[in-house]
């Protein structure tokens, strides 16, 4: 079982199975929430354990549905995000799993909206 935590270890992520998707999203919401695109890995909610202290904020996306990020209370690394249009998905912040995957984007969400700047998943 792999494991990683945030920058205080407060809250601990676990999970067993290799991603199922690399990906981008540029919609929006991410671009002012993630100061540009969100770059995640996609993960059934059974694959993964969280432990610690954590909080969830909800908001509205694009699609109309919920979309759920949760955190770390202590020093507010964000961990995954859980939509309400896809149930059962979750999508772990690239970054916290640098050390167990290199990211190779294949897909990306919102393309028409991707910032000059943002890579192109090849």
């Amino acid at each position: 079982m792999k494991s990683v935590s945030c920058f205080c270890g407060e809250t601990t992520l676990k999970f067993k199975h290799d991603p199922m998707m690399h990906f981008m999203c540029h919609c929006e919401d991410c671009e002012v929430l993630f100061n540009g695109s969100f770059r995640g890995l996609a993960y059934t909610e059974i694959d993964l354990e969280i432990s610690g202290e954590h909080g969830t904020f909800s908001y509205e996306g694009g699609s109309g549905n919920l979309l759920h990020l949760t955190f770390c209370k202590s020093c507010g690394m964000n961990i995954y995000t859980k939509p309400d249009l896809l149930e059962g998905l979750v999508y772990v912040f690239a970054g916290l799993l640098k050390n167990h995957y290199e990211f190779e984007p294949k897909v990306e969400l919102f393309a028409h909206n991707r910032l000059p700047y943002a890579i192109k998943p090849q």
